[in-house]
């Protein structure tokens, strides 16, 4: 999404936002994904945020967040209201920018890696940092698959090679359990979550706009996109729910 169709969404969302009023975290979790980050103010790249937007957008997310008695709350297989953190892909920005940031604040955040990235290059993070970040306090590792293939485009036996060898690799690099993951490209079908549920995942992240609400959603959580050209205001728009209809 170039700059000007991003501000055509966002004054959509805003005029939405004005008439309808909003509070999805009191409903359920509302999942944030966010991918790499970086130091350089650029935004060319819808997946790359500048770090300085980043802070200053969990400062205005976090005030907003206790003026309207939210909490951020960890992932896991049962919703309850408030907002959870997650990071895509394996970023080594994601050790070295964000977890300070989340950690000034007290937020707790999972980080869904691909293991064929890992030691890849110097953008992705190493297995050392993975055990950094596997100590951090809050901090919950999971996969995002070996290549980061799209899962609904393989066969049976190269999606559980995908998702059993992912969950090893993870186990015992870090030495903690590992039961969450991340579908790369948000592909799925309920025969993948299905899938993943015998390869011992209790939870599993889409792509999809919504709230978390029910627990029948455990292998299909709904998150929200968080963008290069977001910072406080329209994190916080998108959180509360202003930009759901013009989400993909």
């Amino acid at each position: 999404m170039n700059r000007a169709k991003y501000a055509a969404a966002r004054l959509a969302a805003r005029s939405l936002g004005a008439i309808q009023r909003h509070d999805e975290p009191r409903r359920g979790t509302r999942v944030l994904m966010y991918h790499d980050l970086n130091d350089t103010s650029t935004r060319g790249d819808i997946y790359s945020l500048p770090v300085s937007q980043f802070k200053e957008g969990f400062a205005a997310l976090a005030l907003w967040a206790r003026g309207r008695g939210h909490s951020f709350v960890p992932l896991t297989t049962t919703p309850q209201p408030g907002i959870s953190v997650t990071f895509d892909d394996g970023y080594r920005s994601t050790l070295m920018l964000a977890a300070p940031i989340l950690i000034e604040h007290s937020i707790a955040f999972s980080v869904f890696v691909t293991k064929s990235f890992v030691d890849s290059n110097p953008k992705y993070l190493t297995t050392a940092d993975l055990r950094t970040l596997a100590s951090l306090p809050g901090v919950v590792l999971g996969t995002h698959g070996v290549s980061h293939s799209q899962f609904a485009e393989l066969d049976e036996r190269a999606l559980r090679e995908e998702l059993s060898s992912s969950r090893d690799w993870l186990q015992q690099t870090t030495g903690a359990s590992v039961t969450s993951m991340s579908y790369p490209h948000g592909s799925h079908t309920l025969r993948i979550g299905e899938i993943a549920r015998e390869c011992g995942y209790t939870t599993a992240a889409c792509s999809s706009r919504g709230t978390f609400t029910d627990t029948t959603q455990s292998l299909r959580i709904p998150r929200i996109d968080i963008w290069s050209h977001d910072a406080g205001a329209s994190t916080i728009e998108k959180t509360r729910g202003d930009w759901d209809q013009l989400l993909p």
